[in-house]
């Protein structure tokens, strides 16, 4: 998200970044007597604390930073956390070693597309101490593979369905009658030969047909609810890691009084078991480039106007693709949030592109 604004000069946005940088280091307000130390340090004289006081004024009046007390130094604002990562946030990447170990420990789970999701939001809330969130690929149109129809007992029977992006279904029919395990088996090859590559639509229009039996028109029925069911960002298709880690954060252990930091608990809490923000976001960054910004009040979702998320998709044009992200206080290191996510995007690109290049592409989502 882009907001216009007047530039500042090159002092005061030395002054707001020495600022935020500071204020995302200590979690305290940022006294005019620390700035000039650190700006006479960094830049040279020049920055006594009467100038620095009125270049703060001049940073207020534009909207940028707030004085929380009257005796208080100052805090970045939404706009100015906005401002520091469009127009003077140094760009970041991983080191050398963080980019081996990152890919050392997905090659130990090759052949696990579900473990590549896990890994993925694992790493990120390590990395930041945030909270993360994935969703597992999802084809433009979700495709039938292969299943399988497994005899339970009476006439129960397990439907084990594998998509063309490598992740699997299951679910429990009742057909009409005691099937055994030769007769479930035929009509599964015949149903793979028939469908195999089919959408939801072809099967939900096959099993309209008068051709089928009972029992195959539950199963095709069945096949169609799960293909639907897999296209769609539903709230057990969002991954999750990094809760604990996010709670230790500052901004729930100390600033703020305890009903406050109790306040915030519970709304980034529920906000994230209920995955009440990526299902809105979805069809805006899916339709974007690159790593995406959302801070504070730029949120759609009211218990996250506090928060700041850094996310983007990932996938192969064209073929499979989902979204990635962390969330944390808006007191983000937003440069190191920002080169994490790329990083993982771009590792996820790389590997989903060798998955889908290779005519060896296992069934269960596997690595080649």
């Amino acid at each position: 998200m882009t907001v216009e604004h007047e530039p500042l000069s090159a002092r005061q946005e030395a002054i707001l970044s020495a600022l935020i940088q500071e204020y995302v280091r200590s979690a305290e307000p940022v006294a005019s007597r620390s700035l000039s130390d650190q700006l006479a340090r960094t830049l040279g004289p020049g920055h006594s604390p009467a100038t620095i006081r009125s270049e703060l004024g001049a940073l207020e009046d534009h909207g940028l930073i707030v004085q929380p007390h009257h005796s208080a130094g100052r805090v970045p604002t939404d706009l100015g956390y906005r401002y520091f990562v469009e127009r003077l946030m140094n760009e970041t990447t991983l080191s050398l070693d963080e980019q081996r170990l990152i890919r050392h420990q997905f090659y130990q789970v090759q052949h696990q597309l579900d473990q590549w999701v896990r890994l993925t939001a694992s790493v990120m809330a390590i990395a930041l101490q945030s909270a993360a969130v994935i969703t597992p690929p999802r084809g433009p149109r979700t495709r039938l593979k292969h299943f399988e129809l497994l005899a339970l007992h009476d006439a129960a029977t397990l439907l084990v369905l594998v998509l063309e992006d490598g992740t699997v279904e299951q679910e429990r029919l009742y057909l009409d009658n005691p099937t055994s395990q030769e007769e479930l088996s035929r009509l599964a090859r015949h149903f793979n030969e028939r469908y195999r590559g089919a959408d939801a639509a072809a099967l939900r229009q096959d099993a309209a047909s008068d051709d089928l039996s009972p029992d195959e028109h539950l199963v095709a029925d069945a096949l169609a609810r799960l293909l639907d069911q897999h296209a769609r960002f539903t709230y057990g298709s969002f991954y999750q890691d990094g809760l604990t880690q996010l709670l230790r954060r500052d901004e729930y252990t100390r600033l703020g009084s305890e009903s406050a930091r109790a306040e915030r608990i519970r709304k980034v809490v529920e906000a994230l078991e209920q995955n009440r923000f990526l299902p809105a976001l979805a069809p805006q960054v899916m339709a974007a480039e690159g790593v995406q910004v959302i801070i504070g009040a730029e949120n759609q979702t009211d218990d996250l106007k506090d928060m700041s998320m850094v996310v983007a998709r990932y996938g192969v044009e064209g073929q499979v693709g989902g979204l990635l992200g962390v969330v944390g206080p808006t007191r983000m290191q937003y440069g190191r949030a920002i080169a994490i996510v790329r990083y993982m995007t771009e590792l996820l690109n790389d590997l989903l592109a060798e998955q889908y290049g290779s005519e060896q592409y296992e069934s269960d989502g596997g690595m080649p």
